[in-house]
């Protein structure tokens, strides 16, 4: 016997259907931004894997077809391509809001007005909190903040934190003094400080504005230290490019975009998160208070460092500065701070304050773990690759591609390990401005899962095959 629809189970039923076509419709919305926006022809392939304007940095639009972003990464999937697209897409958006203008008087006037374009920063702004959820949504579930907590509990954790970190051994000076070539490795490093150094406390620099009192103005003082109080010279962003210039690299904004690892980009992507979205703003005074007394404890290090690879050739000023000015700042965070917002607004607010703190100490240690993987890839590479194939299962994916001279495919990773073969002509494997691989007919790399990497054709014509080496269930 059929049951009769009552009236209210059909505009139950009515209901759910109306929000089902209007999350597929908003769906739809966001997927016609994000095309609108990555195939704009600033961030289309460019001839060379250098950035000549910070306006130009590529994003492989034709990979987002087999990428999706509706749904929140996991911890373990941090090395996938939708991460390193998310966190480049995520930072072209975000510095719309900043001004960027060529130090070398050369402005392309037509490539400026169409990152800055009306039209533009409006797709970007349709698709960038799908992308803050794809990238940092993970945050809200691997960090929990349970217990009771009051402001002294929280500065004896800080305190157990930071003691970790200044008794523990430097692992940047460990890597160069073990690598094959220590100065490109110093090298490497410098490149992933970049994407934040070369346009430093600009995020911070989103907090300032409104009124909040006394604590305001303490912010402040943060932010005009940074920018060195009016004096270009003394401007750590100023600073950072001598430091890069005498290491032989070039201190052009974005000029390494292609090199800069999706962990590296999510540091300076997490400041603008927490700072374009003022409901983060007491996570980002932890955030703040956890990066800048951090800085003070490794910064001495990170200077010994650059002088191990450089010798006396360079001016390790602008780690010599932090490790001095950050143990003021780390104070003023704290004291001047976190302590009176804390006293004013009650311990309602700590919870994100600790979130903030927590959160950017997990992504520092991913960002330092991920560095160093690479820096082992690269030291592997160099030592030559084995002249056996290894086996693959044989039911394993591949995919075969013919390109013809100077093709270039920006860098990228790939989602599992890979074999990577060439089957006719020659071609360039490019992991590092200084780290390449040319491989001819009959000779392969195995790509390790995450490892970023593009490649340039070298004969007129070439073909390749990538096989997938994970286990198939």
């Amino acid at each position: 016997m059929l049951m009769k629809q009552t009236r209210g189970s059909r505009k139950r039923s009515r209901t759910h259907d109306a929000h089902s076509m209007k999350r597929e419709s908003d769906r739809m919305l966001r997927k016609q931004a994000l095309f609108e926006f990555a195939n704009q022809s600033v961030f289309a392939q460019q001839p060379s894997f250098y950035c000549d304007s910070p306006y130009t940095c590529p994003l492989r639009p034709l990979d987002l077809f087999k990428l999706e972003f509706d749904r929140i990464l996991s911890q373990g999937e941090l090395n996938q391509p939708s991460y390193l697209m998310g966190q480049r897409l995520l930072l072209n958006i975000y510095e719309q809001d900043l001004v960027f203008l060529p130090q070398n008087g050369k402005l392309a006037l037509t490539e400026f007005r169409t990152f800055y374009h009306e039209e533009v920063r409006r797709a970007g702004a349709a698709i960038r909190p799908m992308l803050e959820r794809h990238v940092f949504g993970w945050l809200d579930e691997e960090i929990s903040i349970s217990g009771n907590w009051d402001i002294d509990t929280f500065k004896a954790y800080a305190d157990q934190e930071l003691d970790r970190i200044a008794k523990a051994p430097s692992r940047l000076i460990n890597c160069i003094s073990t690598s094959r070539n220590p100065e490109n490795t110093a090298r490497f490093f410098l490149i992933q400080c970049a994407s934040d150094f070369l346009s430093e406390a600009s995020a911070m620099a989103r907090n300032v504005l409104g009124n909040f009192g006394t604590d305001q103005s303490e912010l402040f003082k943060i932010l005009i230290d940074e920018y060195g109080y009016g004096v270009p010279q003394k401007k750590h962003s100023v600073i950072f490019e001598s430091l890069m210039t005498q290491c032989g690299l070039n201190p052009a904004v974005h000029y390494y975009w292609q090199f800069y690892t999706a962990s590296s980009l999510a540091l300076t992507n997490y400041f603008h998160y927490v700072s374009a979205n003022h409901q983060h703003f007491f996570r980002y005074l932890g955030a703040l208070f956890y990066t800048e007394a951090s800085l003070a404890l490794v910064t001495r290090a990170q200077s010994q460092a650059m002088r191990l690879a450089f010798s006396d050739t360079v001016d390790t000023l602008y780690f010599d500065e932090h490790t001095h000015i950050d143990v003021h700042h780390g104070k003023m965070a704290l004291e001047r701070l976190i302590l009176p917002v804390v006293q004013r607004y009650g311990q309602q607010v700590l919870p994100d304050i600790i979130r903030g703190f927590e959160e950017f100490r997990l992504l520092q240690d991913l960002a330092d773990a991920d560095l160093f993987s690479h820096i082992a890839w690269h030291d592997s590479l160099a030592a030559g690759q084995p002249a056996l194939l290894p086996q693959l299962q044989s039911n394993a994916r591949s995919s075969s591609f013919h390109e013809c001279r100077d093709e270039l495919s920006v860098t990228h990773v790939h989602g599992c390990t890979e074999l990577f073969v060439v089957n006719r002509g020659t071609l360039r494997l490019v992991c590092t401005p200084f780290t390449h691989l040319d491989l001819a007919a009959g000779q392969h790399v195995v790509i390790p899962v995450g490892m970023l990497h593009g490649s340039v054709i070298t004969s007129e014509q070439c073909s390749y095959t990538v096989t997938s080496m994970e286990q198939s269930s």
